[in-house]
């Protein structure tokens, strides 16, 4: 008898000590769990589930750990048997409410968060998970009760007020979601997500400077939190607040350096924000890992370009196959090619730019100088007029039309134009000084001389200070050249009318003389007009004007010479 009773009692110790040692590592597991140790009270809720397979707070606690490190469908199995075990357990409808969000179970969700908090009205996370769930489901008044039932138990309950704010958010109401998230973070001034969520807010609500603000707090907050800097500057990346973006991505990639998608955005960002150095810098790095990236390479001599250093820009620009460049890859590549005198890459390039995008009219326009500079005055007219048919009224481009047409000796056609250019702008200089020119290449005199008579005016009248002498030499001279010419047409039949002609071309010499006096072309005029009306002492004193001035291979020599013999000049 005593035998048994000793065993009894040996019996009782142990089961005892096995409900203690059950319940110790219930304890712990629960503690460990409160503490966001969700792994480590694993081991231990497992051990109680062993000890107590039907422990209702075992298999809640369990379910929740599982739930903490994502596991859910574990976290869904014990849960249940939690609820099983004691169905008026509000933690445990709560936890299969919160699996049943994340696994995107909208009816399920709301079915036991709606128990859980029927079953415990008064706690507010309940009411908080309960909004969200309506939320997910688009239910936006319903979510907005529970939200503010959670309130009413608690006025400086974070969660509540920041899904308040996320209701209106979802409604699009900005400025009323902008007051809810900055109340919650009056309450919890360190909660990162919540800053990134008010600058997300702030950028929608076209407000880029709060944006910003709210980026540098979370920066300085959380230097050291990688997913912070990288949210900031992918967020504004992405509303292509380029430069602000570019110290997040660049604090984000010295925390990850690694994430190669991210050390394109940073060196997209870094250029698209003008800061060229460090796009080199990160589409350099860029290149380290893919060496092949064409676009990296384009962008490096982009940047280099856009810093005035034209040479480094057109040496990258060279090394990438032109049949893969784009058009603004190939626009740059010429401009490049342009500031280091390279004439052929330069038309190889924007030729390539203005058949892919024939609506580039600067390019069009750039190509057709060149092609002017490079004298192919056939290919640069075309271009001029496919860059016309774009900007009609830009007379510098039409002024340069009609100097290729003059040197190309199609006369006509760069008369027409200079024509246009002047009736466009009356007073440009220039036109009118290459209309008169064009006319007297054409040997139309009458018309040169009408011409030159408008160059005089405008250059006379000029104000900027600019030297026209040699313009007005040569103006005097074709009208006195004419009016000599038109006046040995009239001395057989109307001499007195020649003379007056010559007495006016005399006048104009001598306008060209005051204008230019070492012009030896002019006095060589001067002698023959002389000799014309007779002044023999006055054309010999020209003639050796010229004949000291003349080179003895000029034809003007020659002439002279021979007018000197038939005047008998000392």
């Amino acid at each position: 008898m005593k035998k048994i009773t000793l065993l009894f009692l040996a019996l009782s110790l142990s089961t005892f000590t096995a409900k203690v040692f059950a319940q110790n590592a219930l304890d712990v597991g629960m503690s460990l769990l409160d503490k966001k140790d969700c792994a480590g009270a694993l081991p231990y809720l497992k051990r109680a589930i062993n000890d107590n397979p039907k422990s209702e707070k075992a298999n809640l606690y369990l379910g929740s750990a599982y739930l903490c490190l994502g596991n859910l469908d574990s976290a869904e199995i014990f849960l249940r048997f939690a609820v099983r075990y004691d169905d008026k357990s509000a933690p445990a409808y709560f936890g299969l409410g919160q699996v049943y969000l994340k696994q995107k179970k909208d009816v399920e969700a709301l079915e036991n968060l709606k128990t859980a908090t029927t079953l415990d009205p008064k706690d507010g996370k309940y009411q908080v998970a309960l909004g969200y769930a309506y939320l997910e489901n688009d239910s936006t008044d319903a979510a907005m009760k529970a939200f503010y039932r959670a309130t009413d138990l608690n006025d400086k309950n974070v969660q509540a007020i920041e899904g308040i704010g996320d209701v209106y958010f979802k409604q699009n109401i900005l400025e009323a979601a902008i007051e809810n998230y900055n109340h919650a973070l009056q309450l919890d001034s360190s909660n990162v997500p919540l800053m990134l969520k008010l600058a997300n807010t702030y950028m929608k609500n076209n407000d880029g400077g709060k944006a910003y603000e709210m980026f540098v707090k979370v920066s300085q907050l959380a230097p050291n939190n990688a997913d912070a800097q990288y949210q900031a500057g992918e967020l504004l990346y992405t509303n292509k607040r380029y430069r602000d973006a570019f110290p997040f991505l660049q604090k984000y990639h010295q925390l990850k350096p690694n994430d190669d998608k991210t050390l394109l955005d940073l060196a997209k960002s870094a250029y698209e924000g003008h800061l060229y150095s460090d796009a080199v810098t990160y589409y350099q790095e860029y290149l380290k890992k893919y060496p092949g990236s064409i676009m990296a390479k384009a962008s490096i001599a982009a940047s280099y370009f856009f810093e005035s250093k034209p040479v480094q820009s057109y040496n990258i620009f060279k090394s990438i196959p032109i049949d893969s460049m784009d058009v603004k890859d190939l626009a740059r590549f010429g401009l490049a090619a342009d500031a280091v005198h390279d004439t052929a890459s330069t038309i190889s390039a924007w030729s390539r730019a203005v058949k892919m995008d024939t609506s580039l009219d600067v390019i069009e326009n750039r190509l057709a100088g060149v092609f002017f500079s490079a004298r192919r005055y056939d290919e640069a007219i075309a271009h001029f007029k496919r860059y016309l048919t774009m900007k009609p009224n830009d007379y510098a481009a039409m002024l340069n039309m009609g100097l290729c047409y003059v040197a190309s000796r199609n006369f006509g056609d760069a008369i027409i134009i200079l024509k246009k250019v002047l009736t466009g702008i009356p007073d440009n200089y220039q036109a009118a000084l290459w209309l008169a020119r064009t006319y007297s290449f054409a040997d139309s005199l009458e018309q040169a001389a009408n011409a030159y008579d408008n160059v005089i005016t405008l250059a006379l009248k000029d104000t900027s200070k600019t030297d026209h002498s040699s313009d007005l030499n040569e103006a005097y001279r074709v009208k006195a050249t004419y009016k000599i010419i038109s006046g040995s047409r009239l001395s057989k039949n109307n001499p007195d009318e020649a003379t007056k002609l010559y007495q006016s071309a005399n006048q104009d010499l001598m306008n060209a003389v005051k204008y230019d006096p070492k012009d030896y072309k002019t006095h060589a005029l001067l002698a023959q007009d002389y000799a014309l009306m007779g002044k023999m002492d006055e054309a010999c004193k020209e003639i050796k004007i010229v004949l000291r001035t003349a080179s003895r291979d000029d034809p003007t020599y020659n002439q002279m010479l021979q007018l000197q013999k038939s005047l008998s000049c000392e």
